[in-house]
């Protein structure tokens, strides 16, 4: 893994002397480029910036994250290799460590070294914090994970993952019969997006329910006892019309998961959670097994925009195993699209610039079919739809597990079971 260099190295003649026709074949997975023309020996080397948190908020699941991202680099200068191209991508890894600040900070470093497009950063916080920075330095940046609508603007900004997943929530809530839906939520751009986006349309006809909503700082060391009794308190004597919603990262909701066990109105009531749920951690070794023994008997249920299964995913699933010695994360998915994406649309632009790369992506993903789906991109630079699967967590033979047990469908707003 590369730290430092050049931006672009080599002549862009080169480039010009190359025609490349690109077929994809299994989607992003196995990409075959077919070089035609008299093969040029310059070598030409583009840069790949990868700001992807592996400390903070994501030390657990950016890792698994960001080498989703190094899977697709990896195999594209193998595919590169085999075709006899000279061109390598070099990818420069920066940990934004999951805050506004430093994702500037890391931003910052990539474009002095010349990056003109950067898989990451990973929150909906960090993207609106360097989008800034993106458009008045032409560089695009592609987050594999940043959902909240607030992001949907015309700039350099590019996300292969949708938005937040508020109507497929309160048609969840509607059709299983919740009138009253008490939200715990990190005081960010992420949560206060999912809880003030749940609020609007599951107050509003059809649904005309109630919302409450509690929001908790993100800082270190923050004591989530406050919160949790004004969670209770809002909750009431539980009721079967009402639920509880957590909109959490791994460690502040798992904290909050283990006082809430142990509250009597808490305790009583059905969970759902947002897609951050699903982070392995929840139901990891390292998680106490009344916490999870806690999630199994609320039916801790919520939506991933999970792609379908096809020979797409499970050859993306398979190289990952044997690349990592593990399973990706849900969201490993979207970093390894992201990366292909940004690769082939400098391969489709045939030069290393920023506007001319902008350009391409959309082209790109009209035809991109990858690990997480079909990649077509709305007027905004944004993942056009999506289909939400429906999960909850269950104790399976002895172990706990995150079940696929429906589909809410984006256009019809319906949900079948499976």
């Amino acid at each position: 893994m590369a730290e430092a260099g050049g931006a672009a190295k080599g002549s862009s003649k080169v480039v010009l002397a190359i025609l490349i026709a690109l077929v994809v074949v299994l989607g992003g997975t196995t990409t075959y480029l077919a070089i035609r023309s008299v093969q040029p020996t310059t070598a030409v080397t583009y840069v790949i910036g990868v700001e992807i948190a592996v400390s903070g908020s994501y030390a657990s699941d950016g890792p698994l994250r960001r080498d989703g991202a190094f899977l697709a680099i990896d195999q594209m200068n193998a595919q590169l290799a085999a075709a006899g191209s000279p061109i390598h991508f070099e990818r420069i890894h920066v940990d934004s460590m999951a805050q506004g600040a430093t994702a500037v900070t890391a931003f910052d470093q990539l474009v002095a070294a010349g990056v003109k497009v950067v898989v990451g950063p990973l929150s909906s916080g960090e993207v609106g914090t360097v989008a800034p920075l993106a458009d008045s330095n032409h560089v695009v940046a592609i987050s594999p994970s940043a959902t909240a609508p607030r992001l949907a603007l015309d700039d350099f900004v590019f996300r292969v993952a949708p938005n937040d997943q508020a109507k497929a929530l309160a048609k969840l809530f509607g059709e299983l019969g919740y009138t009253k839906v008490a939200v715990m939520a990190r005081d960010d751009d992420y949560g206060r997006g999912i809880a003030n986006f749940t609020e609007g349309i599951f107050e509003a006809a059809p649904y005309n329910g109630v919302v409450e909503k509690t929001f908790y700082s993100t800082q270190s060391g923050t004591d989530y006892a406050p919160p949790v009794a004004a969670l209770s308190a809002q909750v009431g004597t539980p009721a079967t019309t009402t639920a509880v919603l957590l909109v959490a990262f791994e460690d502040d909701g798992i904290g909050i998961l283990n006082l809430a066990r142990q509250d009597p109105n808490l305790s009583q009531v059905r969970w759902f959670g947002s897609e951050s749920v699903t982070r392995p951690k929840y139901i990891g070794s390292s998680t106490p097994a009344e916490i999870k023994d806690f999630l199994v008997s609320r039916n801790m249920t919520g939506f991933f925009p999970f792609p379908q299964r096809s020979p797409v995913v499970e050859k993306f699933e398979a190289d990952y195993q044997a690349a990592y010695g593990k399973a990706p994360s849900p969201y490993a998915y979207y970093s390894y699209d992201a990366a292909m994406i940004a690769m082939l649309s400098i391969l489709r632009a045939g030069k290393y610039d920023g506007d001319a790369i902008r350009a391409m992506v959309p082209v790109v993903g009209e035809t991109y079919i990858g690990a997480s789906g079909h990649k077509i991109f709305d007027q905004f630079g944004d993942y056009a739809a999506a289909d939400y699967r429906i999960w909850n967590i269950r104790l399976d033979g002895g172990n706990y597990v995150f079940k696929q047990i429906g589909t809410w469908f984006y256009l019809t707003g319906t949900i079948q079971w499976d």
